[in-house]
């Protein structure tokens, strides 16, 4: 017997405008090796509260990077 898994890599915003905070799953991309690689985000999203449009960057003293 064999289980077999996925993996997904879920991503937090909060809104530099509004302050509102959504969630967004990414599938990581598999390398020639296999190997999972994490940098598919896009650069640019829009948040689904007031439509605002901004770059991405990771929270200010956020240990998981």
């Amino acid at each position: 017997m064999i289980h077999e898994y996925t993996v997904e890599t879920l991503y937090h915003f909060t809104c530099g405008k509004c302050k509102g905070w959504w969630s967004h799953a990414h599938i990581p991309i598999m390398n020639e090796k296999n190997e999972v690689q994490l940098d598919g985000l896009k650069k640019l999203m829009y948040c689904p509260h007031c439509g605002e449009d901004g770059d991405v960057k990771i929270k200010k003293g956020f240990k998981g990077a």
